[in-house]
């Protein structure tokens, strides 16, 4: 792949995701506890911009659920950890911020 069509291929993905991740915020404004609401908010921003290296790729990289996804179904399932694991961590620290936040907010 040409560094040209990549950083086009990022772009537009970037775009969509910003597009998206705007629609999940204005629609998410509905969900009344402002826990719940931040957490789903982290939770799909990390699913869509967390990036993590390709497998057998050196210097190139991919969202996270997206490798997470296609390793399991057409790759090995030895080299999701990684990238589940970064993702399980990222989410969970944010579950854990909101929760916290949501306490001693009161």
């Amino acid at each position: 792949m040409m560094d040209i069509e990549y950083q086009i291929a990022w772009g537009v993905y970037l775009g969509a995701g910003l597009i998206f991740f705007s629609l999940w915020c204005w629609a998410s404004q509905f969900i009344t506890s402002s826990v719940l609401r931040g957490v789903t908010r982290a939770t799909l921003f990390f699913l869509i911009f967390l990036p993590w290296n390709l497998p057998g790729e050196s210097g190139y990289y991919a969202p996270a659920s997206l490798v997470v996804v296609l390793e399991f179904f057409i790759g090995s399932g030895d080299k999701i950890g990684g990238a589940l694991f970064a993702l399980a961590l990222s989410i969970g620290s944010a579950a854990v911020f909101f929760t916290l936040r949501g306490i001693f907010k009161r």
